[in-house]
């Protein structure tokens, strides 16, 4: 009888290990939307650079437009992601720590602010499951 209990949480364990491995270990598709929905300061578009984990995902401009995100598809594994994007032009670095899971989308907008206001520009990055839609 104690030979069979221990077969039994042996093979629980063994199951748990596998499914803990295909969990963790395998890399599930992740859309980033990237965007701006107001126009810049001076109207144009602004330089960024996405980093995921210290790993450059994008190097490239945004234009200001209310009802088309940029979109950019990266395999990422489920837990905690460091997200970083910053750009020159704007004189703007945003860092978030974010737990992705699978089914889900990133959202990284810009939102300029009136400096002249006492507003300072930022990144605003943020997570959800899908469908992203545009409100």
């Amino acid at each position: 009888m104690e030979n069979m209990m221990k077969k039994r949480t042996i093979s629980w364990i063994v199951i748990l290990v596998i499914a803990l491995f295909f969990l963790f270990g395998i890399k599930y598709e992740t859309v980033l939307y990237i965007g701006m929905s107001s126009p810049a300061l001076d109207g144009y578009s602004i330089d960024i650079k996405v980093k995921i984990d210290g790993n450059f995902v994008l190097n490239d401009s945004i234009n200001n437009n209310p009802y088309k995100y940029n979109t950019l598809k990266k395999k990422l594994k489920i837990g905690f992601r460091r997200v970083e994007i910053s750009s020159n032009r704007a004189k703007v670095h945003t860092i978030k720590e974010i737990f992705v899971l699978p089914n889900q989308f990133i959202l990284l907008e810009f939102l300029p602010r009136l400096r002249s206001e006492g507003e300072e520009p930022e990144f605003f990055i943020t997570h959800g499951f899908k469908p992203f839609r545009y409100e």
